[in-house]
C-alpha cells in the first residue's frame, strides 16, 4: 500500500488539515507524531494513517489521533515504549498496549475474552482505539483472503458492536455491523444489497422531496436548523428483520430525516410543527432528551403516516441539538475534544466503569455464551426506565431485577448494603417496574447531577 492513504500522502495537505482543526498545541502534538510514524517507518505508516483519518472523521482529540499514529510502530517493531516516552511523554502510553490484539480473534477462549475486555477497560480511549484497529483489520479482511476473517467477525459482533454501541460511536458502530455481516453472511448480505439498492433510489427521491418541504416548514417558522436523510445500515436492516418477523417492506424506520437544531427548547417546538403539518402514528414517539438511553443517546424520534404523492410507507424523524448529533455519531471520541475539561473526564469515568463492569459480568457468567446474550441484552434491550442516586437513568430489561440494576451500575460488589427501592429495602431478586427509583449506598451518582431538557439547553 502507498504511503499516506486517505489525504495523508502529503505532508503538508496533513499538516494543514490539522492546524486549521486543532489548537497550536493540539497540532504541534499531531505534526510531531505523523513526522516520527514516517521517519521510523521509511515506506510509511499505512495502518496507522488510516486510523489516522479515520478517528479524524469521528471528531477525536488529538491524543486520541496520535496514538493511533504510534500504535502500529510499536507492533512492528519500528520503535518501542520507551522511546515513544521520550519523544511524547507517557500520558498517552496506556492506549498504546496490546492494540495489534485487535488484528486477530480471540479464539473464543474465556481467558482471552477476559484480556480483551480488561484491556479495553483501561480507559475509554483505549476501547475506541481497539474498535478503530478492529474495523480497519476486517474491511482488509474482505479483500483479502484471512482464516481468521470468520472468527474475528463473529467475535466483533458479539462484543464489540454493543461496546462501540454504548459508546455512542454511531458511525463505527454502522460500519462495524456492516463488514461482519458481509463476512459472516456474505450470500445474505449481497441479496439484501440487491433488494435495497432499487427501493433506495425510490427512497432518495422521496427524502428530497421531504428534504425541502421541511427545511421550508423550518424557515416558515423562523427556526435555523439543519436538516439531513438518513438510512439504516444493511446489518441494522436485516437485524430488525430477523428480530421482528418483519419483510423490508414493512421496516418503518428504514429511511428518515434528522432535523438537528441550536437548543432543547427548538426541538420540542419542532416536534410539535411535525405532528401539526404531518398526521403522527400513534405509539411511535420516544423521548430520548427527557429520557436518555443508558449510553447517553438522546434525541427525539416520532413516525409519520406516508405523505400521499411524496412516499408509500411511514418516515421517521429524529430531533436533537448539535451536541446531540455530535454524541450520538462519535460518542466517546468526542468527549476530550468538545467537552469541557472536567466534563470530559467525568464522562470517561462513567464509560470506563461500565468497561470494568464488564469485567466483572464476564467473571461471574457461566459461560461466554451467557455473558453475550446478557451483554445484548443490556445495550439493545431497554423496556422499562428507573431512576437511581443523583438522577442516573438507567433502561433495562423487561422483567429486570434489582440484582441486574446492581451489575449494570458495577455496584453488584454491594451485596450486604440495604438496598431502598421507592423508599423500601429490596431484596436482590425483587422485581422492577418502570419509574422505580432506587437508592443504593456508596453510589457515586450520589453526587451527579439530576439531568433535565432545561439543563440542557445550555448545551
Amino acid at each position: 500500500m502507498e504511503r499516506g492513504y486517505l489525504g495523508l500522502a502529503d505532508d503538508s495537505l496533513f499538516i494543514d488539515k490539522i492546524q486549521s482543526a486543532f489548537k497550536a498545541a493540539d497540532a504541534k502534538l499531531l505534526s510531531n507524531a505523523y513526522a516520527f510514524s514516517q521517519e521510523k517507518e521509511g515506506s510509511g505508516n499505512p495502518i496507522g494513517c488510516k486510523a489516522a483519518v479515520l478517528l479524524f472523521d469521528q471528531d477525536a482529540d488529538a491524543a486520541t489521533i496520535a496514538a493511533a499514529l504510534l500504535a502500529p510502530l510499536t507492533w512492528q517493531n519500528f520503535t518501542n515504549i520507551d522511546h515513544i516516552r521520550e519523544s511524547f511523554g507517557s500520558d498517552l502510553l496506556t492506549s498504546l498496549e496490546d492494540l495489534q490484539d485487535a488484528f486477530q480473534p480471540s479464539k473464543s477462549q474465556r481467558k482471552s475474552v477476559h484480556l480483551l475486555l480488561a484491556s479495553m477497560g483501561s480507559t475509554s480511549r483505549k476501547a475506541i482505539l481497539y474498535i478503530t484497529f478492529r474495523l480497519l483489520a476486517l474491511e482488509c479482511a474482505i479483500d483479502a483472503f484471512n482464516p481468521d476473517a470468520r472468527d474475528m467477525a463473529q467475535e466483533t459482533l458479539d462484543l464489540l458492536v454493543p461496546i462501540a454501541n454504548h459508546l455512542s460511536l454511531g458511525d463505527l458502530r454502522r460500519r462495524l455491523g456492516d463488514t461482519c455481516f458481509q463476512i459472516l453472511a456474505p450470500q445474505d448480505y449481497e441479496a439484501l444489497r440487491k433488494r435495497v439498492c432499487p427501493i433506495q433510489s425510490e427512497d432518495d427521491k422521496c427524502l428530497n422531496i421531504l428534504l425541502s418541504g421541511t427545511k421550508r416548514l423550518l424557515a416558515g417558522n423562523g427556526i435555523q436548523g439543519r436538516v439531513q436523510g438518513h438510512t439504516k445500515s444493511l446489518h441494522a436492516i436485516h437485524r430488525k428483520m430477523r428480530r421482528t418477523g418483519n419483510s423490508l417492506e414493512r421496516i418503518m424506520d428504514r429511511v428518515g430525516l434528522r432535523i438537528i437544531l441550536a437548543s432543547v427548547r427548538e426541538c420540542y417546538t419542532v416536534l410539535g410543527l411535525l405532528h401539526t403539518h404531518f398526521k403522527p402514528i400513534p405509539g411511535t414517539f420516544d423521548d430520548y432528551i427527557g429520557l436518555p438511553k443508558d449510553n447517553g443517546y438522546q434525541s427525539l424520534h416520532t413516525c409519520v403516516y406516508p405523505v400521499r404523492e411524496i412516499s408509500h410507507k411511514p418516515i421517521e424523524f429524529q430531533i436533537r441539538t448539535e451536541l446531540m448529533h455530535l454524541e450520538a455519531e462519535h460518542g466517546t471520541a468526542a468527549h476530550w475534544r468538545y467537552r469541557s475539561g472536567e466534563g470530559a473526564k467525568l464522562l470517561d469515568r462513567q464509560k470506563t466503569q461500565w468497561m470494568e463492569g464488564l469485567v466483572l459480568q464476564h467473571q461471574e457468567s457461566v459461560s461466554k455464551e451467557a455473558f453475550v446474550e446478557r451483554l445484548h441484552q443490556q445495550v439493545f434491550e431497554d423496556h422499562l426506565v428507573v431512576f437511581g442516586n443523583g438522577g442516573r437513568i438507567v433502561r433495562l430489561k423487561e422483567n429486570a431485577t434489582l440484582g441486574d440494576y446492581l451489575q449494570i451500575i458495577n455496584m453488584s460488589f454491594a451485596c450486604d448494603a440495604a438496598v431502598k427501592v421507592n423508599g423500601r429495602v429490596v431484596n436482590r431478586g425483587g422485581r422492577l417496574r418502570n419509574g422505580d427509583s432506587i437508592d443504593v449506598p456508596g453510589d457515586g451518582a450520589a453526587h451527579a447531577p439530576v439531568f433535565s431538557p432545561e439543563a440542557a439547553h445550555d448545551l
